[in-house]
């Protein structure tokens, strides 16, 4: 699986393991837009099960999937009796240093912060695993939503859209319920998924909130309220910024 001289990665078969439905076709839509033959499952037994038939060059496997964390589906991958071992690069959120020892200890080829770009998906396969992206100042990049555009029916970029502000909003008030209910784990779990929904939309300012928030939310002594009153404020405009495109898709 080199990488050509341009810098671009050549085709692949690629298996896909997201258990976010809106995470899961944005990234698949990017991969077939680059020439990718891709297969995506949502959970850990089905990526397990689907990479125990053989054929990929490639698995990239989310670290909170359920059914069999991604993790541990690495490792029963990588202990399959026919001796099937692709190239599996981790895909994760996270912002705690728990997840990314996860990531890095379990047997996988490396580690990629979402939201899945082009670019870091050809450098992690030359070798170069960037820690995650610089922090971008700007609070959305409509960049995802412009290759669906490119991609894809109007009216389907347009369902898409809708269903990812639906997400984002029970995520938050999941979050919420948690929080008030002393359950970090809930809270935690779904300050995560929030990072990976809204970085892989373009809503950038919410997904450094959530991590944030994620990150307090490791820690038993800290306090996560206020970094839950900001991931609360980031959320409205988060949620206008898709309604907007989505009208924009309409029109």
């Amino acid at each position: 699986m080199p990488v050509d001289q341009t810098g671009a990665t050549p085709p692949l078969h690629i298996l896909l393991a997201e258990d976010e439905v809106v995470t899961r076709l944005a990234a698949r839509v990017l991969l077939e837009r680059a020439g990718h033959r891709v297969v995506a499952v949502e959970d850990g037994p089905a990526a397990v099960a689907a990479a125990a038939d053989g054929g990929f060059d490639l698995i990239l496997m989310d670290l909170g999937l359920p059914g069999l964390p991604g993790d541990e589906a690495v490792r029963a991958i990588r202990r399959h009796p026919n001796g099937v071992s692709p190239r599996i690069l981790m895909l994760t959120a996270s912002a705690t240093s728990d997840g990314q020892d996860r990531c890095t200890t379990c047997g996988a080829d490396g580690m990629l912060v979402k939201p899945l770009g082009l670019d870091t998906l050809s450098a992690a396969l030359a070798g170069r695993f960037p820690a995650g992206p610089a922090a971008p100042e700007q609070a959305f990049d409509e960049g995802a939503i412009r290759t669906m555009r490119e991609m894809l029916p109007a009216a389907r970029v347009a369902e898409l859209i809708g269903k990812t502000a639906a997400v984002l909003r029970q995520q938050g008030q999941v979050l919420d319920d948690a929080l008030k209910a002393g359950d970090r784990a809930t809270a935690g779990a779904m300050a995560h998924k929030i990072a990976g929904v809204s970085g892989q939309y373009g809503c950038l300012a919410l997904r450094r909130a959530a991590r944030a928030l994620e990150a307090d939310l490791e820690r038993p002594d800290a306090d996560p309220v206020p970094r839950a009153g900001e991931m609360a404020g980031m959320l409205g405009p988060a949620l206008e910024f898709l309604e907007r495109c989505a009208a924009a898709s309409r029109s």
